[in-house]
Order: C-alpha cells, then structure tokens, then sequence
C-alpha cells in the first residue's frame, strides 16, 4: 500500500517533477540526449491507470484506431466538470525498412468518475500509406507502432520513446493494393524511367488512372478454394462452404448458392458431416478474434478491433472480393441490451501472414444524445461487440452465438451535454473553431490547450486558412431543420450569413446497413440542410462540420448559428455567440551575410562569417538558422550573437566542438518578431558551396489542422580551402 500511495503522488505531482528535471523519472535515459540530468525516481511504461490494449487499421478507409484502457476511477486531474488530463497516442509505420514514419497523434481527455469498471476509449487518426502495390503482387504489411503517455504528448519522430505513464504497442496491419490492368502502369510511373514528365504532369496522370481502375473480382469461385485445401482440412472446407450454406439457409431460392453447393460431392465432400458445426455454433476463433471495442467521444463511433490469424480462409485474394468480418454493436444503459447497428471491415487470403496475424479495425457511428446528462454529469453504458464473418450477426440479439468469430465486452465513458446545454431542449451550439473547443477560445478570439483528436497544441493561437466551424442542434424536434451560420468581420456592421458550398462526409445507417458517402451541402436562400437525424434512418456528417469559413479581413470575428423548420419563417433557436481572432499573414523574415564578401561571396575555412537575421509577425511562434548541405557543415559552429527585443540567447550545447558542433540554431518567440546578428565558425567544416537559411513560424492555427504560417529566405556563400592548402 506505502507504495501504491508513493505512486499516486508521483502521479499527482507529475508536472511539477518534469519541470524540476526533465529526466526525473529516467523514462529520456536511453534516448541519447545529451547532458540530461539524472533521475531521482525510476517510473516507465506504467500501465496500473491506463494500458493501450489494441491497435487495427481498415484498408478501406486508411483509418487507424487505437483502444485504450482506463483502468481507476481517479489519478486524472479531475472530474468532468474539469479539463482533467490527456490520453496521448502516437502511430508509427514500418514498411518494412526498418525505419518508422510518424503518421501522426490523437488524444482524448480522461477524468476521474468515481466508476468501477475499467472504460474503453477509441482514439482514431487517418493515414496516407507511403506504400502501395497491385494486387497481384507482394501486399503492404507494415508494422504499426503506437504509443500512449499520459498528459505529456510523445514527441515527434521519436519512435524510442518510452512514457512515464503508459505503453507501447506493436501490431502488424494491411494496405489497401491497388486493382486492375491499369495498375501495372500505374507503378510504372513510379519508376526511374519516366524523369522526361514534369511532377505536375505525372500527378495529373496518375490521377486519371486511378478514377480508370477496373473494380476487384467478385470471390473466388468455391471450387477454386476448395481445391487449395489438403483432403484432411475438414475444418478449411467446412469454411469455404459456409458463406453459400448460409445463403440458402436464409433464401432457399438463391440458385446460385443451391448449385455451389451440388457440386460438393463431385469434389469429395460430405456436407452432413458438418451439420454439428452448422447447428451448435460455438465462438470458433481459428481464424479471426474480436480483442477490444471501445468509443470515440469525440466523433461518437464505435468501434472494435479484429486479429487476423491465418493467410487462406477468407474467399479468395486481394485482388478478389474476399469476405466479410461484421461486427454487431449493443449498448446497455442499465434497462438491457440495445442494439445500435452493424459494420465491417474486407479481409482477404494473404500468403505471408505475420506469426502475430493481421490486425484490422471497423467502426460504426451512432447517437448518445438521449442518454447524456446535463454538464458535469458524466454517464456510463455496457458495450458489447459480437463478430460474425461472412454472415452478419441477426439485429436484436445480444446473446447471438456466430460460427465463426466471437464478442466482447467493456464499459464506456457517456460524456455530459456540453455547458448550457439543458436536457430535452432543443439548442443549436457550436462545439469547434478551426478544430479548437470553442471553451479553450477566450475572450479575445484567441485558442490555448489541445484540440480536438489531440493533433495540435494551441499556446495564444489565431486562426488562418480554411477555418471549421464545427457544432450541433441538440435534441432535435424533426428530421426536417435547416440551419445558417452567421459570421460578423471586424469591418461589418452586422453579422451576415456564410453560405458558400461545401463538402461534407454523411455517415447512414438503416437498419443493420452503414453506407458512406460524400455530400455537397448548397444553401437554399441562406439555409443549409441540417443531416444529422435519428429514427429508423440515422445520419451524421463527419466532425459535426456546419461549415468551412475563409476571412476575408483579419482580426477578430464573431459567429454563430440559428435553427429553423425547412422553408418556415419563424426561428426555433439560436446559439451562443463564439468569437476567434483571424490571421492570415505570413511573417516576413530576412538572412544577410554581412563580413567579408557578403551574400554569394568567397570565404576560407577557418573564417568567422557574421550577419544579420530579422522576422516581423504579430504572432511570432519561432525563427531558426540552419547552414546546408548540412552533411558538410556538421563541424559549423552556428549561434546568435545579439537579439533584438533583448531576451535570453540560445546556449551551444556544453563541450561543442569540431567533433560535435551545430550547423541550426533555433530561437522561440512570444512577441511580434526578433531581429539580431548571427555567426557561424567554419573551422571545422568542409570545403563546399552553402546556403544559410531562415525559416521562421507563427502561432495561426492554419487550415484546421497545423500549427503555423511560415516563411524562408536564403543567402549562399562558397568555403574554400586555405590558400597553399
């Protein structure tokens, strides 16, 4: 118990530790960081709050989802009334080099709820594979690496991270091949003999033949899969019949099944043999396995992850239609079992299966609303997944045993109606600025914290680019509301409705049917169509988005948005207003080279080259200097040497020499800008052409989605060796 209570003080403390000592834990001991100081207590990978439990990828969707665990009901920094603490996932891909590429990082915030049972959190990020082939050949396996600490986000590019607080998880996972003749060519392309087509030309190219691909084939026959299995495979065969077995068994009529299946015993197979199998289903998990489900509050979707275990059962190839793994899920919110919908992922036989199998994710979306209590109140519900492949489980039966697959359970989180928000009333609210919780926006239109999914770190941030206004009408009364959103610049008198076209992505599920489709949303007068809707059809547009704005002027805006009934005069409801500050500005930065020749000039090794550097930007983030190539200028010396307004300098690391010296020099900013001089010893550098550059980055949250306009300047100057050398 002594402990456990030492632990827990560690976790409430944590911050303050790693201020004092960034090392504190000893977790950044093996990352090769120089001139770290040593830890005081030694606490790494600790899951006793929480565990990353799985990882699974859908080809179809390049969706990639992790599953975590939150294993207590407190150690989260408060209950949900507060922020409480961020659940960090970073995804890293192998494609089979050896090296892992940063896809990316989700979060989601966690709290203490005073619950027993453990809860499921589904953390989601979409992914642009570096790699893809035809499907006749060898298929993409990369390896997946994800990694969860707890409230201090793993940094970039650094796959040898290990947390404090949490885990590190390693799967193996599919991409999508590419189909069709046109395939070939389209890997031709990719080719060294096609340097003559400038890059915009073979981008346009490539294009066209992907809108040309021809379709997969449907399955491969059941006689081709037969003939693949040895006389002894009873198990193999009683799979390959099953998907036409169970089509005649739910529509005698269907001819095609009936004469499948009357070749059998023509091929040597006894179909009553497996009429135990076909009667007295029983979880069979030879070939695929429900691990984990879980939500994702923030775009409210189930979802679960199926292991993969073997390369042949799965009605044929990547280049054919292959099968289905369905996943049904149920919610219990304390009156029993109710069903919400099904969803799948494709699966496919693939020689060359890792030992660990394939790892794949399927997602549905679904409503909470009704089941949300006012703000601060979180709520909880039973989730359970049953997985059935080739045949979807039947609707309405929580308890349905598959023949092939299996089901899981775990809690979930249900999180309150946002603040002001009263249960049963219908209320319009915009939940997200340029994908920013509009309650970490303040007063002068300006974001601090981390946004939704975690992907981004707001510090004092304006907003630039394409900026989503994300929000919802909660309880509505008709699937028949129109909504427009309202938007006052710094120059207008008053607000104005924003009714430029755009694109959305709607989710629908009818019955156990889930279709995916991309919607163009056209205002009628000033109105859009409000999508989401519950009943027998439910639909919901992805992140909620109520539009893209663009600003036409800077400074700060205002917006908000007002219900009505399609085509009716009088106005249901209108929101809050939310206020967000626009930039949309690049810094302006500047590089000289000011001794000797100055810009392109001849200098000799072993020369003090000086200049000057400057970046104006009323939200200035950073400016760096960097001497490239850098390879021959790792012996360069870089520093600022003057810094204008005055403020601390950056300091070379201690002991930098010929043998470790820095070609970059970096300074971090929190006013409109900086300007200085600079230096650069070239002692120990190599005799070359250089260029100095500046890149300098502000605060603007761009396009939803990155920290950061930026901008560059050059100067190049030439070393030589010294004369008589």
């Amino acid at each position: 118990m002594e402990k456990e209570d030492k632990i827990h003080q560690h976790r409430l403390n944590f911050k303050l530790h790693l201020i004092s000592n960034p090392n504190y834990f000893g977790n950044l001991s093996d990352l090769g960081i120089k001139g770290l100081p040593e830890p005081v207590e030694l606490i790494a990978g600790n899951t006793s709050y929480e565990e990353l439990s799985c990882v699974g990828h859908n080809p179809a969707s390049d969706i990639l989802t992790a599953i975590v665990e939150i294993k207590r009901p407190n150690g989260f920094s408060g209950d949900s009334c507060t922020d409480g603490s961020q659940e960090y996932v970073r995804f890293y891909l192998d494609y089979g080099d050896g090296t892992w590429v940063d896809h990316g990082l989700a979060s989601f915030n966690a709290h203490d709820l005073k619950f027993k049972e453990d809860l499921c959190y589904a953390v989601s990020i979409n992914i642009d594979p570096k790699k893809r082939r035809c499907c006749d050949r060898k298929p993409v396996l990369p390896k997946v690496l994800a990694i969860l600490s707890w409230n201090v986000a793993p940094p970039a590019n650094t796959p040898a991270y290990l947390p404090v607080w949490g885990n590190r998880l390693v799967r193996d996972i599919q991409i999508a091949p590419r189909h069709g003749f046109l395939c070939n060519l389209t890997d031709v392309l990719d080719g060294p003999c096609i340097e003559k087509l400038t890059p915009l030309a073979l981008a346009q190219l490539k294009e066209k033949l992907a809108a040309m691909e021809i379709p997969k084939a449907p399955s491969a026959p059941l006689e081709k899969l037969l003939k693949k299995l040895g006389k002894d495979d009873k198990l193999g065969q009683m799979r390959a019949v099953f998907p036409q077995v169970m089509k005649l068994a739910s529509d005698n009529t269907d001819i095609a099944a009936a004469n499948a299946l009357a070749a059998l015993p023509q091929l040597g197979i006894d179909l009553s043999k497996f009429d135990d199998f076909i009667l007295k289903p029983d979880f069979n998990t030879t070939y695929e396995e429900l691990h984990c489900v879980g939500l994702d509050r923030e775009a409210e979707h189930l979802h679960g992850v199926i292991e993969i275990k073997r390369k042949a059962g799965y009605s044929g190839d990547l280049c054919d239609d292959g099968s289905r793994e369905y996943i049904a899920f149920y919610l219990d919110f304390g009156s029993g079992w109710e069903y919400q919908g099904t969803t799948w992922v494709d699966v496919h036989d693939i020689d060359g299966i890792p030992k660990g199998g394939l790892w794949y994710q399927a997602q549905l979306p679904i409503s909470l609303e009704k089941h949300k209590k006012e703000w601060c109140k979180a709520g909880k519900a039973r989730i359970r997944g049953i997985l059935s492949w080739a045949s979807p489980p039947p609707a309405n039966q929580p308890n349905f045993v598959p023949h092939w697959g299996d089901r899981e359970d775990c809690w979930i989180e249900v999180r309150p109606l946002p603040k002001g928000v009263p249960e049963g009333e219908l209320t319009p609210f915009i939940e997200s600025i340029g994908s920013m919780p509009v309650d970490q926006i303040n007063g002068s239109g300006f974001a601090n914290g981390d946004n939704i999914g975690g992907t981004l770190t707001a510090d004092d941030s304006p907003f630039g680019g394409v900026i989503r206004i994300a929000g919802q009408v909660a309880f509505p009364t008709s699937n028949n509301l129109e909504y427009r959103v309202m938007v006052k610049g710094p120059s207008d008198a008053v607000h104005k409705p924003w009714t430029k076209s755009f694109n959305v992505t709607v989710f629908t599920v009818i019955g156990p049917l889930l279709t995916i489709n991309n919607v163009t949303q056209v205002a009628t007068g000033d109105w859009f169509e409000y999508i989401p809707q519950a009943g027998p059809v439910f639909k919901s547009v992805a992140g909620n988005l109520l539009a893209p704005f663009t600003a036409a002027e800077e400074g700060l805006h205002s917006v908000y948005i007002q219900v009505r009934e399609a085509g009716a005069p009088l106005l249901l409801a209108t929101s809050s207003l939310e206020q967000f500050f626009v930039d949309n500005t690049r810094p302006k930065v500047d590089v000289e080279i000011t001794s000797g020749e100055g810009n392109c000039g001849k200098f000799a090794i072993g020369d003090l080259i000086t200049g000057t550097y400057a970046m104006e930007d009323l939200h200035s983030r950073s400016l760096s200097l960097a001497i490239t190539p850098a390879a021959e200028a790792s012996g360069g010396l870089l520093a600022f040497t003057s810094r204008v307004p005055a403020a601390p300098l950056p300091v070379p690391a201690p002991g930098a020499s010929a043998s470790n010296a820095l070609s970059f020099a970096a300074l971090t900013l929190d006013t409109s800008g900086a300007s200085g001089t600079w230096q650069l010893d070239t002692t120990a550098m190599d005799p070359c052409g250089y260029n100095i550059r500046i890149h300098g980055t502000d605060r603007t949250i761009v396009n939803s989605g990155f920290i950061g306009w930026w901008a560059a300047d050059i100067e190049g100057f030439c070393l030589d060796a010294p004369a008589g050398d």
